[in-house]
C-alpha cells in the first residue's frame, strides 16, 4: 500500500474516531435571529458566523479567540490542509503569511478570503504534483544508488522549494515501484518461478499507475464543502479534539452508527478503480432476502423507480451512496456486472437495515478444572436510538443478556468492552445500575455546576463478580463503566494498558434549527464539548485514562495511544469524590489476584512472547526512513519478515482448555439461516483463541476463592 493512501487512511481512521464519543442531542433555539457582524452572502460564511457563536456560547472552556489563536490556527491548517507534506512548499506557504494574524477576525466575521486564497493554492499545488508523479513513472528507474525516503511526514520538514518537492516525488514513486519490485519477487520465489525484470518493474509500474491515477480522480471529486470542512475542524479543534463540525452527509452516517440502522438495500459499498464494488450483503436486509446482488459485483449504474439510470462511473462513493439510500417501501435497480462478466439489473424494495454485528451477544466460557458457568458478554458500543425511545439500546440489550445468562447458570460475567470507542452517556448510566443498587455513577460538570448522573433504580441485574476487559481504544461511556464499577470494588479491570483517557461529554446543534440562514440549507451539524465527566471518586479519565487492576502483555502495549496524542486535549484535574455504600458483591482481595496473576503471566510462554512482539512492533513503527537501494531494502525487508515469523501463531490456534458455547434461549434466533450460523461459529471460535479471556476466568476464580 502506497504511504499517500497509508495517510488517507489514517486521516479518515481519526476522523472517524471522533464520530464515536459520548453525546446528548442538542438542538439551539433563539428567541430572535441575532445580527452577525455582516449578513453572510455564502454558504460557508453562514456555517463559519454559526461555528463561532455556538463555540463561544456553549463550549465548557472557549479559548480567547485572538492573533494568539490565528497563528496556531495558521500553522494547523497548513498541516491540515496538506498532511502528507507533498503539495505544498515554504515558499508556497510564505504565499498566506499575510492572512496569519487575521484568522481570527476572519473567523468572527465569516469572512472566508482566507480559504479561497488556500483553496486556490492547494488545487495548484495537486495538479503540479501530479505533473511530477507522470513525469517520474515513465522515466527509467535503477534501485541501484543508495538514498532513502523518509515516509513519516510528521518528522520530514516543508520543503524549501519547487525543487526539493519535485525531488521528493522522484523518490516517492521510485519507493512505490521498488516496494512492489520486492513483493513481486517474493511472490516469485513462493511460486517457485521466474520472470525478467524488466516484466516484473512493467507490472510494478502498471500497478502503482492505476492506483496513483485512481487517487488524483479522488482528489479531483473532493467537494468545495469537503475543502471548507478541514478549515472549519481546523478553527474548532483548537477548542478541544472532540469539538466537530458535520457536514450533512456526515451527521446522518452518525445517526446510522449510533442506532445501528439504515433504511436501504443492506449492502456495504467499497470503491473499485473507476466504480464502486459490493464489499459484503448485510445478512437479513433488503439485498440478503432479494437473493440477487452479491459481494464482488460491480455496481454500474442506479435507477430511481419511474427514473433513468444513473451512469455511476467515476462517482465518489458518498454520492453513490446517497443514490442507492433511500426511503423504507421505495425501489432501486441497479445496473451490476457480475463476476463471470454478465451484466444484469436488479431491483430491490429498501427496507430498513438493521447491522447486528454492532449489538451486544452473549455466551458461555469455561476453563477445564478451572470454572465453568462464566458469562461473557462482548458489547462492540454504546449504541442507543436518539430518534425513538423504543428504539435499540445497549442498556436494554444488556440487561436481556444478563438475564438469559443467570437463567441458565451464570455465576460470574466478563464485560468485554475492547475497542469499543463509546457512544450514549444516558446508556452507560443506566448500564452500570445494572450492577449495583442505586447510586451515582459519574459527576459532571458544565461550565458552572457539577452534578452527578445516577442510577435511580434500586434493583440488580447482577450481582456476581465481573471482569471488565479493556484496552487503550476503550473510550468515553467504556471508560465511564470501567471507573465506576471499579471505584465502586464491583469488578476486576483487566487489560493491556489504559483505557483511552476521554473524560468529556459532547452535545449536537442543528444549525438548521436556528432561524435565518435559509437560502443556504442544509448547514450541518456542529458536535460540540459541553462538559468534562468525573469518576465517583472524583478523578478525570481525562489524558490518563482507567487504570486496569491486572495489566495484561498486549502486542499495542509499547504504542503510545488515546487522548494524550491529540493536539490541545482539556486538562488532567479532580473534583470532590462521591461517597457509595453497596449491598453487592466487592471484590475485597485485590491485592491477592494482581498477584496470582502476574505470577501466571510471567510462566506463560506466549503472554512472554506477546510482549516481545510489543517492543517489536514499536521498533518498526519507529523506522519511517527506507533505503531505495533493492539491496539495502531487501535485507531490511526480508530480516522484518524473519522476525515476525515467531509471532505468526499468536491467537490463530484455540487454547485446548477453553470453551465456549451458546445460550440455550438463542438457538432458535441463530438457527434461522446459514449466515447467522456461520457468524456466530466465527464469534465462538474467536472467543476460544483469545488468551485475555482465558485469563479473565481464571481471574475469576481467584476472585471467587476469598
Amino acid at each position: 500500500m502506497s504511504y499517500s493512501i497509508k495517510m488517507e487512511k489514517k486521516m479518515n481512521s481519526k476522523k472517524s474516531w471522533f464520530l464515536l464519543i459520548p453525546l446528548i442531542v442538542f438542538v439551539a433555539y433563539f428567541s430572535g435571529h441575532c445580527k452577525q457582524i455582516g449578513e453572510p452572502t455564502t454558504k460557508e460564511a453562514a456555517i463559519l458566523q454559526l461555528i463561532y457563536k455556538q463555540s463561544q456560547n456553549y463550549h465548557y472552556n472557549p479559548p480567547i479567540v485572538d492573533d494568539k489563536f490565528s497563528s496556531k490556527a495558521f500553522d494547523e491548517y497548513m498541516e491540515n490542509l496538506d498532511p502528507g507534506k507533498r503539495f505544498l512548499t515554504k515558499k508556497d506557504i510564505k504565499t498566506l503569511e499575510p492572512y496569519r494574524e487575521l484568522i481570527d477576525d476572519h473567523f468572527k466575521e465569516g469572512n472566508i478570503e482566507f480559504f479561497e486564497k488556500s483553496l486556490t493554492l492547494i488545487l495548484d499545488a495537486t495538479a503540479r504534483s501530479e505533473s511530477y508523479y507522470k513525469e517520474f513513472i515513465d522515466q527509467p528507474v535503477s534501485f541501484d544508488k543508495e538514498e532513502s525516503l523518509e515516509i513519516d511526514p510528521e518528522k520530514r520538514k516543508w520543503p524549501e522549494n519547487e525543487s526539493e518537492l519535485k525531488d521528493y516525488w522522484r523518490k516517492s514513486i521510485k519507493y512505490e515501484l521498488l516496494s512492489r519490485y520486492y513483493d513481486d519477487l517474493k511472490a516469485l520465489e513462493k511460486d517457485k518461478k521466474t520472470r525478467s525484470v524488466d516484466s516484473i518493474l512493467y507490472d510494478a509500474r502498471k500497478d502503482v499507475k492505476e492506483m496513483m491515477d485512481a487517487w488524483y480522480k479522488r482528489m479531483a471529486s473532493l467537494q468545495r464543502l469537503d475543502r471548507f470542512e478541514i478549515f472549519a475542524n481546523t478553527l474548532i479543534h483548537l477548542y478541544d479534539p472532540h469539538t466537530d463540525y458535520l457536514t450533512p452527509k456526515q451527521k446522518e452516517d452518525f445517526n446510522i452508527n449510533m442506532s445501528g440502522k439504515l433504511e436501504g438495500i443492506g449492502a456495504r459499498l467499497q470503491t473499485e478503480k473507476e466504480y464502486t464494488k459490493v464489499s459484503s450483503i448485510v445478512p437479513g436486509g433488503p439485498a440478503w432476502k432479494q437473493k440477487e446482488l452479491e459481494a464482488n459485483d460491480i455496481i454500474m449504474g442506479v435507477q430511481q423507480d419511474k427514473m433513468e439510470m444513473v451512469d455511476i462511473k467515476g462517482m465518489v462513493i458518498d454520492d453513490v451512496v446517497k443514490q442507492i439510500r433511500g426511503k423504507k417501501g421505495t425501489k432501486v435497480t441497479l445496473k451490476v456486472k457480475k463476476s463471470d462478466g454478465n451484466i444484469k439489473e436488479i431491483t430491490i424494495v429498501r427496507d430498513e437495515v438493521i447491522m447486528d454485528e454492532g449489538f451486544a451477544r452473549s455466551a458461555f466460557v469455561d476453563v477445564d478444572s478451572v470454572l465453568s458457568n462464566v458469562g461473557y458478554i462482548k458489547l462492540p458500543k454504546f449504541y442507543a436510538d436518539f430518534d425513538n425511545p423504543n428504539g435499540t439500546s445497549c442498556s436494554r440489550d444488556v440487561a436481556k443478556e444478563l438475564k438469559k445468562l443467570k437463567a441458565e447458570g451464570a455465576t460470574s460475567v466478563i464485560l468485554d468492552l475492547r475497542y469499543n470507542g463509546g457512544g450514549s452517556l444516558q446508556e452507560v448510566v443506566e448500564m452500570s445500575g445494572l450492577f449495583f443498587e442505586q447510586g451515582p455513577v459519574v459527576q459532571v460538570r458544565d461550565r458552572t455546576n457539577t452534578n452527578p448522573y445516577s442510577d435511580n433504580d434500586s434493583s440488580v441485574d447482577f450481582d456476581g463478580p465481573v471482569v471488565v476487559l479493556v484496552n487503550s481504544n476503550s473510550a468515553s461511556a467504556s471508560e465511564i463503566i470501567a471507573a465506576c464499577l471499579q471505584d465502586y470494588k464491583r469488578a476486576v479491570i483487566v487489560g493491556g494498558e489504559p483505557t483511552f483517557g476521554k473524560g468529556s461529554v459532547q452535545r449536537f446543534i442543528n444549525f438548521d434549527r436556528i432561524p435565518g440562514n435559509d437560502q443556504f440549507k442544509p448547514l450541518g451539524d456542529m458536535k460540540i464539548t459541553i462538559q468534562k465527566y468525573y469518576r465517583v471518586n472524583g478523578g478525570s479519565v481525562q489524558l490518563k485514562g482507567v487504570e486496569p487492576d491486572v495489566i495484561l502483555p498486549d502486542i499495542y502495549s509499547e504504542i503510545d495511544n488515546g487522548e494524550k496524542e491529540y493536539e490541545h486535549p482539556m486538562p488532567y484535574d479532580v473534583i470532590d469524590k462521591k461517597e457509595v455504600n453497596q449491598n453487592t458483591y466487592v471484590i475485597s482481595n485485590i491485592e491477592e489476584i494482581k498477584a496470582k496473576s502476574k505470577q501466571r503471566i510471567k510462566s506463560d510462554s506466549t503472554f512472554t512472547l506477546i510482549t516481545e512482539q510489543a517492543k517489536k512492533l514499536k521498533e518498526m513503527r519507529d523506522q519511517t526512513v527506507y533505503s531505495l537501494n533493492f539491496n539495502t531494502y531487501k535485507s531490511t525487508m526480508d530480516k522484518r519478515k524473519e522476525e515476525a515469523k515467531k509471532f505468526d501463531k499468536i491467537g490463530t490456534g484455540e487454547l485446548p482448555d477453553l470453551k465456549s458455547s451458546n445460550i440455550k434461549e438463542d438457538m432458535a434466533y441463530i438457527n434461522v439461516d446459514s449466515s447467522r450460523i456461520g457468524r456466530n461459529e466465527d464469534f465462538l471460535k474467536n472467543i476460544r483463541k483469545d488468551l485475555q479471556i482465558y485469563e479473565s476466568v481464571r481471574i475469576l476464580k481467584d476472585v471467587q476463592k476469598k
